[in-house]
């Protein structure tokens, strides 16, 4: 087994931990060793992980969802420019997580608005989550697990995209990195220092991925169960956590009770995420509320208005979530059996090999960069097989690891309990990379040994790799979606003819999707082609009579083709959908 990472490096190692090729020159009787350090070593992992990731935002400077943001990219930009001109308090509580857009706004007040030095910020952020992972593999099992683990996470495609587009998966992988490198230092070390910055490294990640606020209670947990401390250092190191964690929490529910009368230490999204995945329709993925509304500029006032209009009455933000919730359990109550085949699904899908996209999609961004076509190989179908494999293999050490055991699960169970984004299982890999170069080293071992063929170790990596790797998600609607929203960013930036280009594209491999058809009528009605965009909206409403806002599209189209009566049954169907559509009472006013 591997050797605890509190020994000499020099020490005597397990045979799952042999040493790392070794040079050796003799002079006379003495053998010198001629080998790099760990430091240096790791150093050049890093270095490695620079390469890759400055290669691919070179690469990747021109795709047009970077050029033009959409979705919660934008949002996220739009908030951090909002606070970086003053607005540092806001007037609302959080719905969304507020760290990336304060950790936007730094960088804006600091250097100004640009997409790329935002991008190799979070670049020089994954390169130092890789050192610290493999500063966290070394002390957990040893210099080579270490190594291996660096290089697993410097090479992982799903990271180096997500450190290279603008959403919060950047901020939440390096502050997890400094969550597991301080627990493991407090682990070996017992310094209160450490206990204070697995308290604040878990206080930001909260505010960055609210899910893990399931886990401020398991480290409180671990370190008063620990056996190698006294009962009063115990809690003292418990008492430095705490106040790690309230330096960080604290304000942010103080400042949601000064501005909604109700403390909350994150955001008020809780529910409506819950009804998302959990509702009799769910499918397991994102679905927004209300059809066509998926971006931050509708989620929040979709998700009051609904709940009001429900309940006959204004609500707190606490008390949309609260209706949401209400709303999911009573749909589960009603329907048990088909929500516990949903979760079956969802649990298939946290550990299947597809990185689920929103609003952009790596196996696009692929097309453009050189270090992404690693993910035909290196991806999580992989790296979850060898994980399970490091578990079984380092099961001896399990009261050394049992803390990281219900890291993993929890996060499994979190995002199981919502929906599936790739970003959102992102930390579910970054918990696996360890055990799976503990797994990687061991195999490594066996090989050598020739104790590869055995039972277990073939039926282990069998069985997860089948699990991992079965097709469970209708892949080509999502890469549709994808298409679809490099098309709007194209369009949106005034290259119509790649716009229009793309979101074909995106109806080619999808044609039931009516947002294609919907975006591409507006492309169409901004190239002055209205008959085109009428066919194209027509095309939408047969697909989805549910899409709001495309009856008023529709008639703008017929009256800029000359047909007025037509158009004017059009804007009368807009003026009663529900919210009606404003627009369509002046252009009635207008054309009549």
């Amino acid at each position: 087994m591997a050797r605890r990472g509190n020994q000499s490096h020099t020490a005597r190692r397990a045979p799952t931990t042999a040493k790392i090729a070794t040079a050796k020159t003799t002079s006379g009787d003495a053998t010198v060793e001629n080998r790099p350090s760990f430091a240096i070593l790791l150093a050049s992992l890093c270095g490695l992980a620079f390469f890759l990731r400055l290669l691919h935002v070179l690469q990747t400077f021109e795709v047009p969802t970077l050029v033009q943001l959409l979705g919660d990219a934008k949002g996220y930009v739009d908030w951090a420019v909002k606070i970086s001109d003053g607005d540092w308090y806001g007037t609302e509580t959080f719905y969304q997580a507020p760290l990336y857009p304060y950790f936007l706004a730094v960088l804006i007040s600091i250097f100004g608005p640009s997409i790329t030095l935002v991008r190799l910020v979070q670049m020089m952020l994954g390169v130092a989550g890789v050192a610290l992972i493999g500063l966290a593999g070394r002390k957990l099992f040893s210099e080579r697990v270490g190594l291996v683990s660096a290089l697993m996470l410097a090479a992982y495609p799903p990271a180096i995209y997500y450190d290279g587009i603008i959403q919060k998966a950047a901020l939440a992988t390096f502050l997890l990195c400094a969550l597991i490198a301080a627990c493991v230092y407090l682990q070996s070390e017992q310094r209160w220092w450490y206990a204070v910055l697995a308290g604040i490294s878990l206080g930001l990640l909260v505010l960055a991925r609210e899910n893990a606020l399931l886990w401020t209670p398991l480290i409180p947990a671990w370190i008063v169960l620990g056996r190698r401390e006294t009962h009063r250092h115990r809690w003292k190191l418990v008492g430095c956590y705490a106040g790690g964690l309230a330096l960080i929490l604290l304000p942010v529910a103080a400042r949601n009770a000064s501005l909604g009368g109700e403390w909350s230490p994150t955001t008020f999204q809780a529910g409506p995420n819950f009804y998302i995945g959990n509702n009799i329709e769910a499918n397991g993925i994102y679905v927004p509320l209300v059809p066509g509304r998926g971006t931050p500029m509708y989620e929040r006032a979709d998700a009051e208005r609904l709940a009001e209009q429900a309940v006959g009455h204004e609500l707190s933000a606490r008390e949309v979530s609260q209706f949401w919730m209400s709303r999911a359990w009573e749909d589960i109550r009603q329907a048990p059996g088909r929500w516990l085949q949903l979760m079956v699904a969802k649990t298939f899908m946290v550990f299947n090999r597809y990185e689920v996209p929103d609003v952009e999609s790596m196996y696009i961004f692929r097309e453009y960069s050189a270090p992404l076509k690693l993910s035909r190989i290196w991806h999580f179908g992989t790296l979850c097989p060898l994980g399970i494999w490091g578990l079984v293999a380092t099961r001896r050490e399990w009261r050394k690891l049992w803390l990281y055991y219900l890291l993993l699960l929890t996060m499994i169970a979190a995002v199981v309990g919502f929906f599936i984004l790739g970003r959102y299982r992102n930390p579910v890999a970054i918990l696996f990379i360890p055990f799976a170069a503990a797994g990687a080293v061991d195999l490594f071992v066996r090989v050598r040994e020739r104790r590869w063929r055995s039972i277990p170790v073939v039926a282990v990596l069998l069985v997860s790799g089948v699990f991992c790797n079965i097709r469970v998600h209708e892949e080509r609607s999502l890469h549709a979606s994808c298409y679809m929203n490099m098309g709007i960013s194209a369009c949106k930036a005034g290259n119509l003819p790649a716009g229009i280009q793309l979101l074909q594209k995106a109806i080619d491999g999808f044609p039931e999707m009516a947002e294609g058809y919907v975006n591409l009528g507006r492309a169409y009605m901004l190239n002055r082609q209205p008959d085109l965009a009428a066919q194209c909206f027509q095309t939408a409403l047969a697909l989805d009579p549910r899409l709001l806002g495309v009856h008023f599209q529709l008639g703008e189209a017929l009256e800029y083709s000359g047909q007025r009566q037509r158009a004017i049954e059009q804007y009368q169907r807009a003026l009663a959908e529900t919210p009606p559509d404003a627009r369509a009472a002046e252009a009635l006013s207008r054309i009549r």
